[in-house]
């Protein structure tokens, strides 16, 4: 047992030892020069900031094609987070931005079915229709998975104008020696048209606009053909004006709708339609390396069932939600250390109907508060190599029991390289 525990204790140290001599190593390659490049971020630095939505981020290329030319020669994606699998993550992409002319930048987003941003055309099938289709027992369709969208911007001078397109689909069909055999089918095509300019010295802009259009079909051998389709439209918008000194004032606006239908055989029904409008104003304050960034938003949304003659009336759900918080800071303690702190707060106003006749409803209002949140983050420096990650809150309380003490330290990680 003596021997035994020499060794073990042996090869721990080893271990420890070959640990530091990497990251000394890389300390001292990548950090040379010292931290010249402002391209970093991701979606765990937008979110230990506060789901910070006044700052500009490369998470912004997800809803802005245009933003590619901002982040061109840059490599980055999502190491995501737990979800209980240790070979798997949640929320894990991969991206990239390369210049392949003066003005002109050619990037592709490589992204799965648990994608993290709803506002995307890389965001798969949001009106779940596929579900609705294989909600008939007879039904097959494989949901959609590894979207691959393709990103295209120009710069024109003062603006820059961008454009994506994003295809997924799949196929299950059945060929039987005899007889017609079902055919199971989902597809969606997704289109964002953005620009990024700049109006005067004082004041620049972005705005996007996104279409995607999410199929699903069941065709069987024999018997009516099933198909469930949706047009989802989404627009959003911000300025930068600057006030002035190390201030800036960021408001914005964004727009969702979303309708869809239903069809089986030459029936035809609505699906639930969805409507959002949403206005925010935040205060960015930079001077140097330290960030701090937030203010109120106001937010309204609604879901919409269409009505059934002799079994049910229309029924409107909403939620107005204000204020809705959003305040981030961001510092760098090293040269290759940088810290973030963030804090999300709401209030909210629900209204539900329900049917209390084919022709009455029962309407109920009530106030709500979205859960208040603390958040941490931190990234990782090394030249033009980030790794950003969001910390475990448990990581403080934890103390010196978080040596040995099996607590996560990060809960969620983002990494780029610009090159």
């Amino acid at each position: 047992m003596k021997i035994s525990k020499v060794h073990f204790l042996s090869k721990g140290l080893a271990i420890l030892s070959l640990f530091s001599f990497i990251i000394i190593f890389s300390s001292s390659v990548f950090a040379q020069d010292g931290v010249k490049d402002n391209r970093y971020g991701g979606y765990a630095r937008l979110y230990s900031m506060g789901d910070n939505p006044y700052i500009v981020d490369p998470d912004n290329i997800k809803y802005n094609s245009a933003y590619s030319s901002v982040y061109s020669n840059f490599f980055w994606g999502d190491i995501g987070g737990n979800n209980g699998n240790p070979e798997d993550g949640f929320g894990q992409f991969v991206g990239f931005n390369y210049q392949v002319s003066k003005g002109f930048t050619l990037g592709a987003l490589l992204t799965r079915n648990d994608f993290l941003s709803s506002s995307s055309i890389a965001y798969l099938d949001p009106n779940n229709v596929v579900g609705i289709v294989n909600s008939n027992p007879a039904a097959d369709v494989i949901p959609l998975n590894n979207n691959f969208t393709l990103l295209g911007s120009y710069n024109l001078g003062d603006f820059t104008v961008g454009l994506g397109v994003s295809y997924a689909s799949t196929t299950n069909d059945f060929k039987p020696a005899t007889g017609n055999g079902d055919k199971n089918s989902a597809s969606q095509f997704g289109l964002n048209l953005a620009t990024v300019g700049k109006i005067s010295s004082t004041f620049s802009l972005d705005a996007a606009f996104s279409l995607s259009m999410p199929s699903a079909t069941y065709t069987p051998g024999t018997g009516d053909k099933e198909e469930a389709s949706a047009t989802n439209l989404m627009f959003n918008a911000r300025g930068f004006f600057k006030l002035g000194g190390k201030f800036s004032l960021v408001p914005s606006v964004m727009f969702y709708n979303s309708t869809g239908t239903y069809k089986v055989g030459s029936n035809s029904t609505d699906l639930p339609s969805f409507m959002g409008l949403g206005v925010g104003a935040g205060l960015v304050y930079q001077s140097g390396s330290l960030l701090i960034s937030g203010g109120p938003a106001f937010m309204y949304e609604s879901q919409t069932i269409s009505s059934v003659s002799g079994v049910s009336p229309e029924l409107s759900d909403s939620r107005i939600v204000f204020p809705a918080w959003n305040l981030g800071a961001e510092w760098q303690f090293t040269e290759w250390l940088v810290g973030r702190a963030g804090y999300v707060a709401s209030t909210f106003s629900l209204t539900n109907q329900t049917i209390a006749s084919p022709t009455t409803v029962d309407e109920n209002t009530r106030t709500g508060f979205g859960q208040g949140d603390v958040r941490l983050g931190v990234g990782f420096r090394f030249g033009g190599f980030t790794l950003d990650a969001t910390v475990n809150d448990d990581v403080l309380r934890q103390g010196f029991n978080l040596i040995g003490g099996g607590v996560r330290s990060f809960a969620y990680l983002s990494g780029s390289f610009a090159f």
